[in-house]
């Protein structure tokens, strides 16, 4: 009997020796990070300026939580984006990831008067390491905020300068009741 519990723990502690790092899947893709981004947008022919924050958490091998807000302005007026919710990741090769994204979607457009629209937001998309310090995210999302619909098409390229600082760069173009793209720049940390 006392063998059988030695090995257990044994094969205990080295499982936890031999884990993966917090917030990194068995793709070496890590999950852990927040970041923002400078963003410039081109909505309906006008240049719009502004910024992107963004955050991933993983709660468990394949669940993560997502969280991200946008505000961008043209004289005066604001146009703010915003959504939060919870992902599933699947491992579909050796080091790249299939995703899906439900998410609450907020959208509010404040000039002379405020308009607000929420709804829901379904992502799907792909995330691949290119090396060991570098990994490609492109992805597609449907947003459906009240009377409004969207579809997103985004890409990004993300780059580790140490073990927990990166740098980003993406580009996302949006059809539907509004047309959209917006190009982004920007650095964030990994825990």
């Amino acid at each position: 009997m006392k063998k059988i519990v030695t090995s257990a723990v044994l094969a205990l502690v080295s499982a936890m020796a031999f884990a993966n790092e917090p917030g990194k899947t068995d793709t070496g893709l890590d999950y852990n990070k927040i970041e923002v981004d400078y963003m410039s947008a081109t909505i309906n022919d006008a240049t719009w300026n502004g910024y992107y924050t963004s955050g991933t958490f993983l709660v468990s091998e394949s669940i993560f939580l997502l969280g991200n807000y946008a505000s961008v302005s043209r004289s005066s007026t604001i146009v703010e984006k915003s959504n939060i919710g919870v992902g599933y990741r699947l491992p579909i090769a050796a080091s790249t990831d299939f995703f899906t994204t439900l998410s609450y979607y907020s959208q509010t457009v404040e000039g002379t008067t405020k308009l607000t629209d929420v709804g829901g937001n379904l992502g799907l998309g792909v995330r691949a390491k290119l090396s060991a310090d570098a990994d490609v995210v492109g992805a597609y999302n449907y947003i459906s905020a009240d009377s409004n619909t969207y579809n997103n098409y985004s890409v990004s390229l993300k780059y580790n300068v140490t073990q927990s600082i990166f740098v980003t760069g993406g580009y996302l173009s949006q059809t539907g009741a509004s047309s959209a793209s917006a190009y982004l720049v920007g650095a964030g940390v990994r825990f």
